[in-house]
């Protein structure tokens, strides 16, 4: 199998200034629950879909509209003018033997596109947190990130591991695109939350509260939770309930 990404871009606008922000499939889907929930608060737009050997193949109905007449496919790039974000979904793993070309490819194509810098949302395993009474959310971000100010305001906790070798347990491929990131130039803020498998749509709220700080997405005058809007996908996030036959 050829290791060759086909980008389709049904949207051809320009991407300069833009912050792209990607999921790591981690544990608990934070990241992946966390984009899905800004998708579709925010009405964001379907510009790309990604077809690469490192993505397992899924196709389905439009998660985010009952009825839209659109497939969806596992890696697709959504865009909200007004916010200036991008938004790259991920919606199963990646295969592991393709991972780092694919990333590689994943940051080169929107370095051309003059993006502003790349934010990765991702989770680690609850067991993993030492300070018992901290916040569960640490970040990692690189030299000129744009958003180091609000990191101050927001009085985020900087990950605490700094051995040279950034290690994020159950984290996913976020270590290694924040590293591709940083060997290509391209300003890198990464975003975790310790967490647990389980009902993890409490942790996406939480990613994009914080979020929120970070970036102006959401109207600051209004509460944020009335502005935020479940993917309608998200009713079948646990499957259905077990027929009532069996009992």
């Amino acid at each position: 199998m050829g290791e060759t990404n086909i980008w389709k871009f049904i949207d051809d606008i320009s991407l300069v200034e833009y912050t792209l922000i990607v999921p790591s499939v981690a544990v608990g889907n934070v990241g992946q629950l966390s984009c899905d929930l800004l998708i579709s608060s925010l009405k964001m737009v379907k510009i790309a879909s990604i077809y690469s050997p490192a993505v397992i193949p899924v196709i389905g109905y439009d998660p985010y509209d009952l009825k839209s007449s659109s497939l969806s496919t596992t890696c697709e790039v959504y865009k909200s003018v007004s916010r200036k974000i991008l938004v790259l979904q991920l919606r199963a793993p990646l295969v592991h033997k393709y991972a780092n070309s694919f990333l590689k490819d994943v940051v080169n194509t929107f370095m051309d596109k003059q993006i502003k810098d790349i934010l990765i949302l991702t989770s680690s395993f609850a067991h993993e947190k030492k300070h018992i009474l901290s916040s569960p959310f640490r970040f990692v971000a690189s030299e000129g990130n744009p958003h180091t100010e609000n990191l101050i305001k927001a009085n985020l906790v900087e990950h605490e591991e700094n051995t040279g070798e950034l290690k994020i347990f159950g984290g996913g491929f976020a270590s290694l695109l924040y590293k591709i990131s940083l060997e290509n130039g391209l300003p890198c803020l990464l975003l975790y939350k310790y967490c647990s498998e389980g009902d993890n749509i409490p942790d996406a709220y939480d990613m994009v509260h914080n979020l929120a700080k970070l970036l102006p997405i959401f109207t600051e005058d209004k509460d944020l939770l009335s502005q935020l809007q479940q993917p309608v996908s998200w009713t079948l996030l646990f499957g259905r309930p077990p027929p009532q036959d069996i009992y």
